[in-house]
Formats: C-alpha cells, structure tokens, sequence
C-alpha cells in the first residue's frame, strides 16, 4: 500500500509532464535505444584506453545539474520539496522531459542562441532608431519558443529579407551594417566552424582557404543590402536632388533670402526628408551587387578589380549557376544547411554537446581545420548521423546527451590542456555562466521567476512599434512623390521653428556650462530632446494625422509615466527578471556583464574566469541583502521552521541541493553569534490574568527579536554559501 501511494503522488506530480512530453519526438523506447547506442561507443572507448569512469553523483546533486543543464537555474526550494524523494524509478528521465517542455528550457536556450547569433537589443547605425535590435531579439524569442530547427535557423537568418517589424531575422544583417564581408566571416564561423577572416586580405597562413576563395564565398551574400531602395524613396530621393539646385531653391523662398537663410532652408529640407524615409530605409533585400577583388589583389588567379563569380569551399551537389541574387543567397542558405555540408552538422553537434559536457569533441569551436580530429570521431560521427534523423530538433537531441549515463557521473575535476583529447568518461568541472549564476541567485530571491515577463507595457509597446511602423510604410507607399514631397515642404517649416528654438537653447546650455549651473543645465537637455524628438515626428504626423503614435516608430520603449510602484513590484522591483529578458546583453554595469555575459560582438564571447570586481559585486550588491529578505521564497521556507538546525538544512537545500553534515551544522551553530532561544514566561498563581497577558506579550516581542537576530544570522551563511566554489560550480 506504500509503495502504492508513492506511486500515486509520483504521477499526479508529473501528469502534466506526460501530456506535454507528447510535442517531444521519440517515444521512451526509441529514446532508451539511441541512448544505449551512445553509451555504447562510449563504454567501448573507454575500455580500449583503460579509463576507469568516477562513480555517481547522488541523487539530489545530479537533479542540481539537470536543472542547470535544461532549465539554466538551479532548483527552487519548492521544486526540491516537490520532487523528494531523490530515488523515485525514471526520476531523471521523467524530469529531463519536464524541464525541456518549460519556459525555463527556452530562456536558457535564448540564451545560447543570443550567443551565437549575436543578437544586441542595441545595434550600431541608425537602424537602432526604429528598434532593429529589439525587434531581432523579440523575432528570436518566437524562433526559441517554436523550438524551431537548427537548419531553418540557418536558412532563416542567412536569406532573411524584408523590414525588421516583419521579419526580425533581417536582423543579422543589420548588426553588421555596412559590413558584408565581415557578415560572411561570422556566417562561416558560426555554422561552419571555419576562420575565414585571415583570407580576407591574403591567403590564410595556417590553413588552406585562399583569398580567392573568400571572395567567392562572399560573392554569394555581398548583393544583400541593409537599405530598403523602393520606388517611393528612389522618387523622393530625384526630388530632392532637384531642390537642392539653386534655380528650384530659390523659387521655394522669398527672394530677399540672406545665404544664411536659404543654406538654413536647404538644411531643414534635408532633416525633413531624412526624418520621413528613416523608418522605411532599414531591412535587407537581395540586389544584383556585384563583388570585385581589391585593389592589391596579388595572387595569379586573379587581376584587381575583378568581378567575382560565387564559389563554395566545400563541394555537395550544389548548383550556383544562377544569375539572380534571390536564387544565390536562397542556395547559398541551402548549401550551409544541408546534411551533405561536411561541416555544418558536426560543428552544431560538438557545440551542444560541450554545452552538455563542458568540452567539445573537437577543440576550440571555432577553428576547424583540413587536419582536424575529434578526440572521438566514431561519436561525433554517430551524433552527427543522430541530429539530421532528429531533423535537426535541439531540443531532442539534447534529450537524448542528457540521458546518457555519463551525464549521472562526478565531474572530472582535473585541469586539461586547451587541446588535449578527452574521452569523456564524465562531464568536466565547470563553472556556471553569468546567465546561470545570475537565474540561480534570483531563483532563491523571487517566486516563480521563470514566468517574470517584461512589463506589459514594454510588450504592448513593441507589439504597436510593429503594427504602426507597417501602417506607416503602407501609408507612405500609398502617397505619390508629388505628395509627399509636398508634405516635406510643409514639414521643413516645423523644422526650421524648432531649430531655431534648439539655436537659442544651445547658447543657454553653453552659458550654464560657464555658470556651472547643473540644474538649469539639466532641464535644458531635457527640453533639447523634447524638441528633437519634436523635430523627427514631424512629418510622420503629418502623414498619419495626430492621433497616430508616431513614438512608437522611433523610439525603443515606451513613455515612462510617474506612478506608484504596486506592491509586487515593492517585493520584487521588476529589474528582477531572468537574463533573457534583460537587454541583450544587458548593460556594461549590470551583474550579468561584471560575470562573464558576452557582449555579442563575437561569436560566443562569453568567458567564466573568476575576477576581483565579481567578488566587489558579491560583497557590496544588493542581492546580498535579498537572500534572506522577509519576501523572498528562502526566506518564507526558514521563517516556517521553528528549530534552528532545520533553518540551517533548508538554507544549504536550497542554495546546494543537499543537506549539511553534522560537522556543518555544528560548525554553524558555533561560529555564526545565534542569539539563545528566549524562555517562556514562568507563570505563577499569583499572577492575575492582566499580569499574565502582559508576560505573553513580552515573550512575544522577545521571540520575534529572536527570529529576526537568527534571519540577520542565516543571511551571512546564505551570503558565505554563495561564495563557495560549489554554489558557482556545476558538480
């Protein structure tokens, strides 16, 4: 009957899993199979070199690393209670499934994605002014959600075209703007594993790409542009150029105009018509751009100047005779995904599995070259042949490493050589990523943390940038040049008053600079970025009429109106979210940068060395302060408690996932100044019932004095915890 009821709570945990775990690809017996296949090879080569593997971790440390591995968090302290007992039949299994079918998976992969895309809610260039980035980063989220696979992935972003609110993915080209040749390298890189970035300027020193090839890989991709060259801008464009001639000039303005006035004239007719088409330039399209050789080209297989024909470094059946620059970068975008690329699938297949494992089979990532080994190549085969069976699913093919019986062992805790081999006979000890540092402190200081979205104005926000800027374009295109360079000649008066007004502005911030008058100084800028964004929504206005949120086209988030924070947020201010949804990557000071988060300049440039401003930022940060907060879930769970050895547990549960030895506890109890439990009141006969009350009271006060002196005492153990190397590393 126990063991019936065990059984029964067990699947009233995990019955959700089971239904969710249906959108999951193999079957539970398909799964064991591919599974024992891998453990196979790898038992085989561990035998034939005569590694003996480390034993397994116990039951509660290895649900710790499922959670980092899938969620990218360690457990709450809830969802340890939820799931004890740790020796439950197909416990990880049954929890693998879970944990990929949640949101927490996807915010991690997010991560893993923003990476190696390089996806920046800021980009460089004026694109950022309409939201590009942001616009790339909310286009990736839904790709991440949909679990959409990896070869799509590629042939999504590698042929994107279109304006950013229809379609994000163009976002990859617009973090390189005016960058092609650069864009190709990274594409290469990424899905390749391949440097081509030497070959750009001569052949590559170490490796056996040319010059020539580089270009003829470039070839393919050089024809997308990052500026939108429609029929409405290319009318509005001959336009102007016909204004700008003195002779239509002067007919526009009185002819007692002084040179500085028509110059100033000329101006604001130029702001006008940039401030109009700005929203309408930025997207991707493929043109017929043609890509010439420099101009010190040395090579025999070439002159300078020449026009390059498209060419691949590596042959699988493609055909690149097309002319059409559509037809080139859609086959060029085919020919990186296809399961014949001899690369593309096993540089995915070794980045995963060292997101698993914390090595790669072939080392670094991003080197590969014409002599490169794996330090197994029958698995790397074997998974290669795995993932295109999957379709390319990441999801699943991670469900497959993480049931592996490796994934169960001790991490190998010695320190390798950058490129020696390893056999994999465990995952390696590594340190957590900011990402996962950052989530697994906020696991313990906010509930429910995986569903702590972006405010509902920032959503709606983006949502709207996305429907008006789509209105706008319809709108615009729908409108003759002649009317709208009407409008533009309507608008260049706005513009002119408010430039006039900037003028006047300037002199008075240049007179409280000489002042030192910081406070004057302050409300002038304020006023001079009023007045420029004025001065941008002008014309968009004009068009749409007043009552159309010309914001929203221009601007990255929303109005910010002064209002009492609810008392939710007072709990939890709402910086407090997951990494994925900070800024990508989040700002130069934020805790997420300080440890290790990529800038997402580079290809997965993320680093975890340890430094001395990460332990400032422990020491003086204000998460310090939250652990323990009355509010927190870690600190509701050790309020519940009464005795002070089970406070002591549930803090190294929570924050370690397992329960601290005697040795511990005693060590706790002794060096931390816990104050003695209070003595309840000693009644007496004599006492009348006034007297008794009063006594009540005071012991009251002094227990809850107790509690709080014994909180301010388990803070600094959840502090000194934190700071251990076995919170910060994945065991």
């Amino acid at each position: 009957m126990i063991h019936l009821f065990i059984i029964l709570q067990f699947l009233l945990l995990f019955f959700p899993i089971f239904l969710a775990a249906k959108s999951l690809q193999l079957s539970r017996g398909e799964l064991a199979k591919e599974v024992a296949a891998i453990n196979k090879i790898l038992r085989d080569e561990h035998a034939q070199r005569g590694i003996t593997p480390p034993g397994k971790l116990s039951n509660s440390l290895l649900v710790r690393r499922v959670y980092l591995a899938t969620a990218g968090r360690i457990p709450s302290y809830s969802e340890i209670k939820d799931i004890n007992p740790f020796n439950q039949p197909e416990l990880k299994q049954v929890l693998i499934d879970k944990l990929l079918e949640s949101k927490a998976y996807q915010s991690q992969m997010f991560n893993w994605w923003a990476d190696h895309l390089r996806a920046k809610s800021y980009i460089m260039g004026q694109a950022n002014q309409i939201g590009a980035g942001h616009l790339y980063v909310d286009w990736l989220k839904t790709q991440v959600s949909e679990n959409v696979p990896y070869d799509e992935m590629a042939r999504r972003v590698v042929a994107s075209e279109g304006y950013p609110w229809k379609n994000g993915a163009v976002g990859y080209y617009l973090r390189d703007d005016g960058m092609p040749l650069e864009n190709m390298s990274n594409t290469a890189e990424l899905f390749l594993g391949t440097q081509l970035v030497c070959a750009q300027c001569h052949n590559h020193p170490f490796d056996k790409w040319t010059q020539m090839e580089y270009y003829q890989m470039a070839a393919h991709t050089y024809g997308m542009v990052t500026r939108m060259q429609g029929k409405t801008v290319d009318g509005i464009k001959k336009l102007a150029k016909d204004f700008k001639k003195r002779g239509n000039g002067m007919q526009m303005m009185p002819m007692t105009s002084k040179p500085d006035q028509l110059e100033k004239q000329a101006r604001a007719f130029r702001q006008a018509v940039q401030d109009m088409l700005l929203p309408l330039q930025f997207g991707a399209q493929h043109k017929d751009r043609k890509l010439k050789l420099p101009h010190d080209y040395k090579y025999d297989d070439g002159k300078p100047h020449q026009v390059i024909q498209p060419g691949v470094i590596f042959e699988n059946g493609n055909d690149f005779n097309s002319s059409g620059s559509s037809d080139l970068v859609n086959q060029y975008a085919q020919w990186i995904s296809s399961p014949n690329n001899p690369r593309f699938t096993k540089v995915v297949v070794n980045r995963i599995w060292k997101k698993i494992f914390g090595r790669g089979l072939v080392e670094p990532l991003n080197d590969w070259r014409e002599d490169t080994e794996a330090s197994m190549p029958e698995l790397l085969d074997h998974l290669s042949g795995l993932l295109v069976r999957l379709d390319y699913d990441l999801r699943e093919f991670q469900r497959v490493l993480l049931n592996l019986s490796i994934f169960e062992n001790q991490a190998f805790d010695q320190e390798l050589e950058s490129l020696a081999p390893y056999y994999f006979q465990a995952p390696t000890l590594q340190r957590m990523s900011a990402e996962q540092l950052w989530d697994s402190l906020l696991t313990l200081v906010v509930p429910e943390i995986d569903h702590r979205q972006p405010k509902e104005e920032e959503v709606d926000f983006l949502e709207s940038k996305k429907t008006n800027l789509e209105k706008y374009r319809l709108k615009v295109e729908g409108m003759s040049s002649v009317e709208l360079f009407d409008v533009i000649k309507e608008g260049r008066k706005q513009i002119v008053e408010i430039q006039e007004q900037m003028n006047a502005i300037n002199a008075q911030m240049k007179k409280a600079v000489e002042l030192d008058d910081r406070e004057s100084l302050g409300k002038l800028k304020r006023l001079q970025n009023e007045l420029r964004d004025n001065q941008r929504f002008a014309l968009a206005s004009q068009i749409m009429g007043g009552e159309f949120n010309v914001y929203s086209m221009y601007k990255n988030y929303p109005l910010k109106r002064k209002r009492q924070p609810s008392a939710e947020e007072r709990k939890f201010p709402t910086y407090l979210r997951r990494a994925s949804e900070q800024n990508s990557p989040a700002n130069a000071d934020h805790f997420l940068r300080e440890f290790g988060q990529s800038d997402r300049d580079l290809i997965n440039n993320s680093r975890k060395e340890a430094s001395i401003p990460q332990v400032l930022n422990l020491m003086n940060g204000n998460l310090r302060w939250r652990l323990i907060d009355k509010h927190s879930p870690l600190a509701k769970a050790v309020i519940k408690e009464e005795s002070l050895e089970q406070k002591i547990k549930i803090v190294y549960e929570a924050m370690l996932q397992r329960s601290p030895t005697e040795k511990e506890i005693e060590l706790c109890e002794n060096s931390l100044p816990f104050p003695d439990l209070p003595t309840a009141p000693a009644f007496k006969d004599s006492h009348t019932p006034k007297q008794k009350a009063q006594m009540n009271q005071k012991a009251k006060k002094q227990m809850e004095h107790y509690q709080n002196r014994v909180h301010n005492e388990l803070r600094h153990l959840a502090w000194a915890l934190l700071n251990t190397r076995e919170f910060s590393f994945i065991q």
